[in-house]
């Protein structure tokens, strides 16, 4: 085989792997559309949030008590239920070094543990260091049945 020759079939090899490559990225996904945000929050959701879980089944039974709370880590949503008995979600990623917060039902409040900041239960901020506040989502009870909706 002549040197031109092996160049000429080497570089029509790399273009089909290449092509290839760029077809599998342009394919249709088998998956069905999602409704949860990506892990990384740095990117917006492409949908809106809106799923309904059972508070009488686990992982959810620590809502079946005033001041219980529970975070979702596929949705990085933190539901939780206020000593008044008001179901309340947020965002459960802190704005301001994305750790996850926890809810402090004795002082009705969101707490990042890392660096302190508090937040209340509509998300806002009350004590930095964070200097935004989480994403509020709105609650809906029917029966056990708890609705997270934007």
């Amino acid at each position: 085989m002549e040197r031109k020759d092996f160049i000429e079939k080497v570089g029509l090899s790399a273009a089909s792997v290449l092509i290839f490559g760029c077809m599998q990225g342009c394919s249709k996904s088998d998956s069905p559309a999602t409704t949860q945000p990506p892990s990384n929050n740095n990117n917006p959701p492409t949908s809106k949030i809106d799923f309904t879980i059972n508070i009488t089944n686990n992982p959810y039974t620590s809502l079946n008590a005033a001041g219980g709370f529970y975070v979702d880590r596929t949705t990085n949503i933190i539901i939780a239920r206020t000593l008044t008995n008001e179901y309340i979600a947020v965002s459960s990623i802190c704005t301001h070094q994305q750790v996850t917060v926890d809810f402090q039902a004795s002082n009705n409040r969101f707490y990042c543990s890392a660096h302190g900041s508090v937040f209340g239960t509509t998300g806002a901020v009350l004590n930095g260091p964070a200097a935004s506040a989480l994403k509020q989502y709105k609650t809906a009870l029917s029966g056990n049945s708890l609705r997270i909706f934007e």
